[in-house]
């Protein structure tokens, strides 16, 4: 896409559906552009965007940290995250939740969960997915004897 900056948010905030689509078959927006994305409350552009683009991995920590379920809901079928979004997510256990439902943590961002002193996330996450060997290791080391229990009684060890 050739446009500017500022014509990109002008696009992103107030052109029509219509009209966005079609610049957007040219080509990626910048990333500020992409952040307005996440400030509408209608979430149709969101949604033709993404099914075109990944976002970039400053907008992905946005989207995290932004806390915007609908939005989450619509893009992680859609991509698996970027691996510094990964360790983000461990941080926040609702959209660890959602993100976990369509793709498996990589082994850090494992690791990181499973060594922080809340096992909040780390609880959600086995609720829907087994963790990698080292993980796994690591987690039935160190954390409660019942958060063990619970992990062997999904998966059976």
């Amino acid at each position: 896409m050739k446009r500017n900056l500022d014509s990109q948010i002008a696009l992103t905030r107030y052109h029509s559906l219509r009209e966005f689509c079609d610049q957007i078959a040219e080509g990626k927006l910048k990333t500020k552009a992409q952040l307005e994305l996440l400030t509408l409350k209608d979430t149709v552009k969101f949604e033709r965007y993404v099914k075109k683009y990944q976002l970039d991995e400053e907008v992905e920590r946005r989207l995290v940290s932004g806390h915007r379920k609908d939005l989450m809901c619509i893009y992680f079928p859609l991509y698996r995250c970027h691996a510094s979004t990964e360790r983000l997510l461990v941080h926040y256990p609702e959209a660890l939740s959602l993100y976990a439902k369509y793709h498996s943590l990589r082994e850090t961002a494992q690791m990181d969960m499973v060594k922080q002193k809340k096992l909040i996330a780390a609880l959600k996450y086995i609720k829907r997915r087994e963790l990698c060997e080292k993980a796994k290791n690591f987690f039935r080391s160190h954390a409660e004897k019942n958060l063990v229990i619970f992990y062997d009684k999904i998966y059976g060890c």
